[in-house]
């Protein structure tokens, strides 16, 4: 059994109607109780009225079940949803209601919402409650096509800004992950990163399109290795989705069998590492790796690209690939333009930025990504955000390719590069070092270190100081925290 995204219907019931379809934190269910779920909640949705909702719901909660039902059941609808994680601030939660003037949040958790002027279904357990109620708008017609989802991401102005996708962009990603990637009915897709991260995308609408299983890992899990691996090793998950960032700790263990089931390495969201992808390589040698690429207002991901040996040898800097079918890479003036069907609808109630960032080319939408990039035989290399350039005395300098050269020695588990600024100036770069464990803590490694960037690196580009750390800090999407990292090295004293 899958999903059609074509239809929005189940498709297929003979094939496999027993096997798992989700793997939740508060259960599991089969493909056939999936279905039923996801009818069950429709049909009470319609009984409410609420399937012409003119405004998106909001989506609380975290690893539960019920999140997938609830997404699933929407897509059915029509009803384009918002997910908000329970790690999300309440603030932050009034804010995304505010700006997308929802009428109905949809609880999958156990907590208790307190929110204005908004309807609250609690849905726990496969069961409905309406804990509050408030008046909803519906529309007058559907659009011809409607938004599955919006994701907000920070904006510069402290406001989120919400990512509008449409239909038929989930339509071109969930094709693109059947045809091109080798992903099969029996895989079981490994989620880490939390639902309103735009990477769980992969998973989330992967498995549906091709019946496959889900294992959803709370952040309790997620942040246990010990917990993950025993995870992933009863239910088999064989493919990992993660940020780079997430998977260095992975990469160093000498268990190996304890991920043995594992036959793909997915990343997004970062620059993938010469050093971690090598690792992988080596030591999973029955996993493919794939590097992707592509921001939030692209449908996850642009471009892919199988990492193996040749690869690693040929580019120390890795590329991110080639664009997927129907999509186009474009540079302008080292800007990556994306061009295609995946291309968001553009930001919610932004007509401003939406003018400064979405454009039309030859009749399609394309979105300028602020991220930087070349093209060598229609093969992508990303080189970081625009934000990740910075000039000091004089020079421009790409942090990424310090931290890359960092990550190639031998005695690092892992490094990250930031800029300390002062009334909006760079006035040093600093490098904060996780070292491997069991290293020699007596040995001057600060030495080493230096002697491993001069060897790579122009004198300009050396940062100047070096902060050892115990672990590296992560984000909620499970990338490097830079900010914290920042307080790490302004507290060294």
């Amino acid at each position: 059994m899958r999903f059609c995204f074509d239809t929005k219907q189940f498709t297929d019931q003979a094939i496999n109607p027993d096997k798992l379809a989700v793997v939740g934190e508060n259960g599991e269910i089969t493909w056939t109780e999936f279905e039923s779920r996801v009818t069950d909640f429709c049909t009470f949705f319609k009984s409410k009225g609420w399937d012409q909702l003119k405004f998106p719901v909001i989506l609380y909660g975290h690893k539960q079940v019920e999140m997938i039902v609830a997404v699933y059941a929407l897509m059915q609808l029509e009803v384009p949803y918002i997910p908000a994680d329970v790690i999300y601030p309440k603030d932050r939660v009034e804010s995304i209601k505010q700006i997308s003037k929802t009428n109905l949040i949809i609880n999958c958790s156990d907590e208790e919402l307190d929110f204005q002027d908004v309807s609250i279904l609690s849905f726990r357990n496969n069961a409905f409650e309406l804990s509050q109620e408030a008046p909803v708008i519906l529309a007058e017609e559907k659009p011809t096509d409607p938004l599955v989802y919006l994701i907000f991401t920070s904006g510069s102005t402290g406001e989120p800004k919400g990512v509008q996708i449409s239909t038929q962009a989930v339509r071109d990603f969930t094709q693109w992950m059947r045809e091109d990637f080798g992903f099969k009915p029996h895989d079981v897709f490994i989620n880490i990163a939390v639902l309103s991260f735009d990477l769980s995308v992969y998973e989330l609408m992967s498995f549906g399109a091709i019946g496959a299983t889900l294992l959803l890992n709370s952040k309790t899990v997620s942040e246990n290795p010990d917990l993950l691996m025993d995870r992933v090793q009863k239910y088999n998950g064989t493919i990992w989705v993660s940020t780079p960032s997430f998977s260095f700790i992975y990469s160093r263990i000498d268990e190996v069998s304890r991920l043995d089931s594992i036959r793909y390495f997915l990343f997004c969201g970062e620059l993938l590492p010469h050093s971690l992808a090598k690792v992988l390589v080596e030591k999973f040698p029955k996993a493919i790796v794939y590097n992707t690429y592509g921001p939030t207002e692209a449908t996850v991901a642009t471009t892919m690209i199988e990492i193996d040996a040749a690869i690693l040898d040929k580019h120390p800097i890795l590329p991110v690939g080639r664009s997927k079918p129907r999509s186009r890479i474009l540079i302008d003036q080292d800007e990556i333009v994306i061009v295609g069907k995946n291309v968001s609808l553009g930001y919610l109630n932004r007509p401003d930025l939406n003018v400064e960032k979405f454009i039309t080319i030859e009749g399609e939408r394309g979105f300028k990504t602020g991220d930087q990039g070349y093209l060598e035989d229609e093969v992508l290399f990303f080189k970081g955000r625009n934000d990740d350039q910075v000039k000091l005395h004089g020079f421009r300098i790409e942090l990424n390719e310090i931290t890359s050269v960092l990550n190639d020695l031998d005695f690092v588990l892992q490094a990250e590069t930031i800029p300390l600024k002062r009334n909006g100036e760079v006035k040093k770069i600093v490098s904060l070092i996780q070292l491997k464990t069991g290293v020699d803590e007596s040995k001057d490694w600060k030495a080493e270190i230096l002697e491993g960037l001069n060897s790579k690196l122009p004198y300009y580009m050396i940062p100047s100081d070096f902060k050892f750390i115990d672990k590296m800090p992560l984000n909620q999407n499970g990338k490097a925290d830079k900010k914290m990292l920042e307080q790490f090295y302004l507290a060294k004293s």
